[in-house]
């Protein structure tokens, strides 16, 4: 029986959905290691992971947001890290971000000179968008952005699930051979239980990492002002849920449904509502470009979005006329409602254009590509 190559899945976090998905494309014909964080967060999501793979979990408590304070048990988790590679010796590495990439190129470097890195970025942090060092923190941006540079040497492919991320930051100093985008599209096979459904109520959903808390404040503040035929689904974990669910407390028209098992409550949530809020932050210079996740599966659930203008994602939005795009506006938020509302012709249109593209959006295509990666890698 030939023996398969390993690949170790590198975290600083609980598994999320895309790195699950990475997992399967390549469990078939790799021994799979996942190694991650717990940092001993009070909520978190659950999820599923085929029996056969090792999950080696560190639990080490370490803050939410705040890098300085991360810094100490990050040490800690590292040397926990290298002294668990240093046992499975990979053939593989895929490090899920800049933390995760510099223990995986420390091990390269000093342990197994032949392991590949595999480097994933889902978000370009605010450090990437620095130009020039003119105060601490921008000092202190360009040294990562220099840190960065120098593990990328190491890599010998880079993830990014947007293409915008590679125009405006890795372009500039990783060779386009090495560079491979795979949008965080839902699975087909899951997908295929989804079933369109009808509701006594009019139901936005925001289903995902609970952060852009001031957006969803005013997505409660507008359904508030509004009739009593409109309801809130704000489902998943992440640094805004407590505030989030002290915020809804009282209204009954939010459902804070908060973390949930993605393989086994994902279909089921959407189920539950009529369209997807994707209103974000855009002071953030990452929501500008980012296309997140919510976009696919609203895509392939044929359910409308609610987006940003002056965004990658509203441009996609609009090109594929598939929702509504607004400004941070209250005024704006509540005439898109209305119009999702109450005009069926307008959700037959937005349903009807997500049909015809819902094709090209399922990862079960990209996860042969990924696959292809990982074989060329160890061949």
């Amino acid at each position: 029986m030939k023996m398969l190559k390993k690949a170790t899945i590198l975290l600083s976090h609980i598994p999320n959905p895309r790195m699950l998905k990475r997992i399967k494309a390549v469990e078939n014909d790799f021994n799979v290691v996942l190694i991650y964080w717990d940092r001993g967060q009070l909520e978190n999501e659950t999820f599923e992971i085929n029996h056969n793979h090792k999950v080696l979990k560190v639990s080490i408590k370490a803050p939410q947001g705040k890098p300085i304070k991360k810094l100490i048990p990050l040490v800690r988790y590292m040397f926990n890290v290298l002294a668990k590679l240093k046992n499975e010796k990979p053939d593989i590495v895929h490090a899920g971000n800049l933390d995760m990439l510099m223990i995986a190129a420390i091990y390269q470097k000093h342990f197994n000179k032949k392991t590949k890195i595999i480097y994933e970025v889902a978000d370009l942090p605010k450090y990437s968008f620095i130009k020039k060092a003119n105060s601490p923190k921008t000092i202190l941006a360009k040294l990562l952005q220099s840190l960065e540079k120098k593990l990328t040497s190491r890599v010998s492919k880079i993830i990014l699930t947007s293409p915008y991320f590679w125009e405006e930051y890795f372009s500039k100093f990783i060779k386009l051979d090495k560079y491979l985008f795979i949008p965080n599209s839902p699975s087909k096979k899951l997908f295929s239980k989804y079933v369109k459904k009808k509701h006594d109520n009019f139901t936005i959903g925001y289903i995902g990492s609970v952060r852009y808390i001031e957006q969803l404040k005013m997505l409660i503040d507008v359904v508030e002002e509004m009739d009593k035929n409109i309801k809130v689904l704000i489902a998943g974990s992440g640094p805004g849920y407590s505030e989030i669910k002290e915020y809804s407390k009282d209204k009954k028209f939010v459902e804070v449904y908060g973390p949930y098992n993605y393989e086994e409550e994902i279909v089921r949530l959407y189920e539950k509502v009529d369209c997807t809020y994707a209103v974000y932050n855009t002071k953030l210079n990452n929501v500008k470009i980012a296309l997140p996740n919510r976009l696919y599966e609203s895509i392939v659930c044929e359910i409308p979005i609610i987006g940003t203008k002056n965004t990658e994602l509203g441009s996609f939005i609009e090109q594929n006329q598939i929702g509504i795009n607004i400004n941070e506006d209250k005024q704006e938020l509540k005439e898109a409602l209305i119009m999702l509302k109450n005009s069926s012709e307008l959700n037959n249109l937005y349903q009807k254009n997500c049909n015809k593209i819902k094709s090209d959006y399922y990862y079960e295509k990209d996860s042969e590509r990924l696959l292809n990666e990982y074989i060329k890698l160890t061949s």
